[in-house]
């Protein structure tokens, strides 16, 4: 589990917040997307993935899926944060 923190450690204090901006990006609302268990989390041929504050966070089909998964595995364990605007998009979509 610490490995799994470390990886958005790594990619915030590398880029530090120069990449982040507010991205918004609607949840769906309708099929073929499903809501996973979790409610932060819309699959259909990639998943998007939202904070517990609504903020859009990441795409798990982007070529930075890995970053993505270890953002979403602080996201899941972490009170409510506005994570979303932390994410550098320009680095993470």
């Amino acid at each position: 589990m610490i490995g799994a923190l470390a990886v958005p450690a790594v990619v915030f204090g590398a880029v530090g917040t120069a990449g982040a901006d507010h991205v918004d990006v609607p949840k769906p609302t309708s099929p073929p997307w499903t809501e996973q268990r979790d409610g932060l989390t819309w699959c259909y041929r990639e998943c998007l993935n939202w904070d517990k504050t609504d903020h859009y966070v990441c795409t798990t089909g982007s070529p930075a899926w890995v970053l993505c998964d270890g953002i979403m595995i602080a996201v899941r364990v972490l009170p409510p944060l506005n994570v979303g605007d932390l994410v550098p998009h320009n680095i993470i979509p």
